[in-house]
């Protein structure tokens, strides 16, 4: 390979990782940001090649030994090891998080419902505060996950649903129903409190870095196995680019399980408020 033109690859190397950078940190739709990290990472790849066959321009790749072939693969494998317990454990907050919003939805379903059995007084009153903290939390709260935040209103809604049942009467008390609706008063917190805390999960540090550290050492080691066509080479390393690429999309899509094109959405929630409203009617 010629190494005439070197500039064009360094500007063409420097610029697709900015891209990356940027693309990582920009709110983009998925489909633009999976394109987008896709086309750049095999850009970046592409580029390094003549790059690195310049800086050992000295060193002989005609053949591929023993040892280059035992270290790749153990590098492959160890990096295969990293997306699958990433992707896992990903995808396993993101299920537990859908599961806790079905349920803290269900909860205050129930109480509304359940609320029917009590006096006027007390039923308006739940009711009035279940359509409160139903409604605060689609319409502010679930943006506010988005930066790892809650709404306090919806924790005074929650605060006013448990002053009535505390402070109900010796009559409602009596009733059948309170108990019952104490148990998913609990619900209700406990839920809300897990949805919380899925909001600020993260993948650690060390993780992410294990996985970039391993795709590059991925792509570093195909960089150096002598092949004969320059063509096939390209070939080898834009398909390791383009699944390394997608692994740690996939990764940051799930990361983060109320935010994104991808995230949770308050369809829950929604679909309580309208059933209360089919009940009124």
């Amino acid at each position: 390979m010629r190494f005439h033109r070197l500039w064009v690859h360094w500007l063409l190397f420097l610029g697709s990782a900015l891209g990356l950078i940027l693309v990582k940190r920009a709110t983009l739709p998925l489909w633009a940001s999976c394109v987008l990290l896709v086309g750049l990472s095999v850009l970046l790849v592409n580029a390094g090649l003549p790059l690195a066959r310049y800086c050992v321009r000295n060193v002989a790749m005609t053949q591929n030994s023993a040892s280059q072939a035992a270290v790749f693969a153990m590098i492959g494998t160890v990096f295969a090891t990293l997306v699958a317990f990433a992707v896992v454990v990903v995808w396993e907050n993101y299920a537990d998080a859908e599961s806790t919003v079905a349920q803290e939805a269900n909860a205050l379903a129930d109480l509304e419902r359940m609320s029917r059995g009590f006096a006027v007084p007390v039923r308006r009153q739940v009711q009035e505060a279940s359509r409160t903290y139903a409604t605060i939390v689609i319409g502010d709260e679930w943006d506010a996950m988005t930066a790892s935040g809650a709404d306090p209103r919806a924790h005074a809604a929650l605060t006013e649903l448990w002053t009535v049942y505390t402070d109900m009467g010796p009559d409602g008390k009596a009733s059948p129903l309170y108990q019952p609706s104490i148990e998913r008063m609990n619900s209700l917190g406990d839920n809300r409190r897990l949805r919380l805390l899925a909001a600020r999960s993260e993948v650690p540090t060390v993780v992410w870095l294990m996985l970039y550290c391993g795709g590059v050492l991925s792509v570093v080691m195909v960089y150096f196995f002598g092949v004969r066509r320059d063509w096939v080479q390209r070939l080898v390393v834009s398909v390791l680019a383009t699944v390394v690429a997608l692994s740690v999309f996939l990764v940051a899509s799930l990361e983060k399980p109320f935010g994104g094109d991808a995230g949770i959405g308050p369809d829950a929630f929604e679909s309580v408020v309208a059933s209360m409203q089919n009940l009124e009617m």
